[in-house]
C-alpha cells in the first residue's frame, strides 16, 4: 500500500509494522506506542522520550503520505481548454495538470505525488446570471433615489430661478 520510500519504511518500523499495514493498523499501533511510552505512564527517561517523539514522527509521516482524493471544480472553459491548477488540502500540496477535453469524474494524481488525486468536476453553466449586489443597489436608487425626469427638470429651473 505505502510503496517503497524510505522514510515510510523507517516510519513503519518505528511502528513496529510491515510494509503491508494500512493506515488504521499505523493509527492503531501509534496509540499502542504511546500510551505505552507516554511520559504519565512511564518514567520520563531521554530514552522513552526519543522513542515517543520517533513515534509521533512516524505517524505523522504516513499521514502525509496517505491517499488523499480531493474533488476539483472546474468552469465548462476550463475543462475544455486544459488548465493547471495548484490545490492545497489538509497541509498537502498539489499540482494538477488538467489535460484539453476532460469529463467529469476523471482522476487524475499530482505531478510528482501519485497518493494525492483529485476527481474533476464540472459545472454547469447557467444561462442567466444572477443579479449581484451591485445590480440590485442600481435599481434601488433607480426607483427610490433619483427623481423622475419631470421632477428633475422641475428642481433645475427651481435651482436657475433662485440664481438669478
Amino acid at each position: 500500500m505505502w510503496g517503497s520510500d524510505p522514510d515510510i519504511a523507517r516510519a513503519l518500523k518505528a511502528l513496529g509494522l510491515g510494509p503491508e499495514a494500512s493506515m488504521p493498523e499505523a493509527k492503531s499501533a501509534f496509540r499502542q506506542v504511546a500510551k505505552r511510552l507516554h511520559p504519565d505512564h512511564t518514567p520520563p527517561t531521554p530514552e522513552t522520550l526519543s522513542r515517543l517523539a520517533e513515534a509521533v514522527h512516524a505517524i505523522r509521516t504516513l499521514e502525509k503520505s496517505d491517499s488523499l482524493e480531493v474533488e476539483l471544480a472546474l468552469s465548462p472553459g476550463d475543462a475544455r481548454d486544459g488548465v493547471t491548477r495548484t490545490v492545497t488540502h489538509r497541509g498537502r500540496n498539489g499540482l494538477f495538470r488538467i489535460l484539453p477535453d476532460s469529463a467529469s469524474g476523471t482522476r487524475i494524481a499530482a505531478i510528482g505525488d501519485p497518493a494525492f488525486t483529485i476527481v474533476i468536476r464540472i459545472e454547469a453553466q447557467t444561462q442567466t446570471s444572477a443579479p449581484t449586489t451591485e445590480a440590485g443597489l442600481n435599481r434601488f436608487v433607480d426607483d427610490f433615489v433619483k427623481g423622475s425626469p419631470t421632477a428633475r427638470l422641475a428642481g433645475w429651473l427651481r435651482k436657475a430661478r433662485s440664481a438669478a
